[in-house]
């Protein structure tokens, strides 16, 4: 431990002071609202792609997903199909039109949609609670390593990430943001194609990992889950990312429709190497240390018991990195749902953009402090917790969105009855509804996504069409 902690400290620095000298540019880039939201439209497709890559690839994947594979083994590898499906739906469906509307959040989407402020001020406000709880499974991950390979208080951790992380986000916004993703997306997949062959070696090869897994448990080679479980799973990942805001909001800083494609392209082959990897990562894990104490110990104990140390030092950067850029990416998203949003909208119409850019800073200074508390109650694995937060975004954000963008006839009042009755439908299920799942095979978040499909066609239809000013900036005639 000590060889890697040495290592990590000297390769740290080096990846930081990067980190600085990209923050420090996008600084003296970031003028407006929307250099600071948007950078100026003008990210290509593979730093846009390397950008989504890094925002999904999060502590959810790095500790949570190794720690999933490791306990229950190969099954979990199929809900990728759900998150790549649901990338496919937003390259088809949903982010060629918010690109070509050139909105700065997706709030502003909801409002402008919709023709109701309030539609896009409730899109705000569930965002924020949403994301908190995205943020919760990034802090208790980066708490977890702490732990395990410094002996560090979960606390203290959370604090360093917190004031690193807000740092860079505060200084160059989007733009130094989206290019410190690409080096974080490089880190994280050469760390973890170096770490496999390693890994394999020290386990004797496929065939002799697959025997003892077999004699540990044949489940962890076969079904530990069943269908019906993996397509709960693989729908809560797929909707959620098909209308995650955080993804959305990407996609107004690049340069066209056709870069958004691109760039979604380029981000699923990025997330196959890195899927494949973490599930052999977890497995060969298993047959190394058979009996960690938690599942999400498994990607730091390979850091400091079984790679060499400059491996190590690179695999403990990856895993740093991909929390730091969702950590990010989140914080854009809420900073810009409560200073562009709310404030911007309904308290300082006529604020002026460096004061919406302080607004913006001071608001993701502040959210990013409230999640720590909850971390450190530790209510559920990393994984667990991550699945948690999309179930709440694809109940109350997949209907309005996706549907709202490809049906004319939605209407204000569908999409806040589509918005509060799938989070409430879901919130409810999910606390009350446990045993239901394995009765009868019901996942919450198909219960909150029926229930806001439901509540949009009927409302909408009962209720007046939206005005086709607003419509038809989503609807090509």
């Amino acid at each position: 431990m000590g060889s890697v902690g040495a290592t990590f400290l000297i390769v740290a620095a080096i990846y930081f002071l990067g980190v600085l000298g990209i923050s420090l540019w996008g600084l003296s880039q970031t003028r407006t609202e929307e250099d600071f939201i948007a950078a100026g439209r003008t990210i290509g497709p593979w730093v846009g792609g390397a950008v989504l890559t890094a925002t999904q690839i999060s502590a959810g994947t790095f500790v949570g997903t190794i720690g999933r594979h490791y306990l229950t083994g190969v099954s979990w590898w199929y809900i990728w199909f759900g998150v790549w499906a649901g990338w496919l739906v937003s390259a088809f469906f949903v982010a060629p039109k918010l690109r070509r509307f050139g909105a700065l959040t997706v709030p502003d989407y909801v409002a402008t949609r919709f023709g109701s402020k309030a539609a896009g001020a409730l899109a705000g406000a569930l965002i924020v609670i949403a994301y908190t709880i995205y943020l919760v499974a990034q802090y208790q991950a980066a708490g977890e390593v702490a732990l395990t390979v410094f002996g560090m208080r979960p606390l203290t951790a959370m604090l360093i990430l917190v004031a690193s992380t807000a740092f860079y986000t505060l200084l160059g916004g989007v733009r130094s943001s989206s290019y410190i993703d690409f080096l974080q997306t490089l880190i994280m997949v050469a760390a973890l194609l170096v770490a496999v062959p390693v890994l394999l070696h020290y386990t004797g090869g496929v065939g002799q990992a697959k025997a003892f897994l077999d004699g540990l448990d044949p489940r962890l080679t076969g079904w530990y889950y069943g269908p019906k479980e993996l397509i709960a799973f693989a729908v809560s990942f797929g909707l959620s990312i098909a209308a995650a805001p955080y993804e959305m909001t990407r996609f107004n800083s690049m340069r066209d429709e056709r870069t958004v494609r691109q760039a979604i392209y380029i981000s699923i082959g990025f997330q196959v190497i890195i899927g494949l990897a973490a599930l052999s990562i977890g497995m060969l894990m298993r047959v190394l240390f058979p009996n960690l104490s938690s599942q999400d110990l498994a990607s730091a104990v390979m850091a400091f018991e079984v790679l060499p140390p400059v491996v190590g030092a690179l695999l403990l950067i990856a895993i740093l990195s991909a929390i730091m850029s969702t950590v990010n990416s989140i914080l854009l998203v809420v900073g810009a749902g409560v200073a562009h949003d709310l404030y911007g909208k309904f308290f300082r119409p006529a604020a002026s953009q460096s004061h919406l850019v302080f607004v913006n800073r001071l608001a993701m200074a502040v959210l990013a402090t409230i999640p720590i508390y909850f971390a450190l109650q530790k209510y559920g694995d990393v994984q667990a917790i991550v699945v948690e937060q999309t179930k709440f975004i694809a109940s109350f954000f997949f209907v309005p969105v996706v549907i709202g963008l490809n049906w004319r006839r939605g209407t204000a009042p569908g999409a806040i009855a589509a918005m509060l009755g799938g989070f409430l439908a879901c919130l409810i299920w999910e606390f009350t509804g446990q045993r239901g799942f394995a009765t009868h095979g019901i996942d919450a978040v198909e219960v909150g996504v029926v229930v806001s499909l439901a509540l949009f066609i009927v409302v909408s239809r009962l209720t007046r069409p939206v005005l086709a000013e607003y419509v038809d900036v989503f609807f090509r005639r």
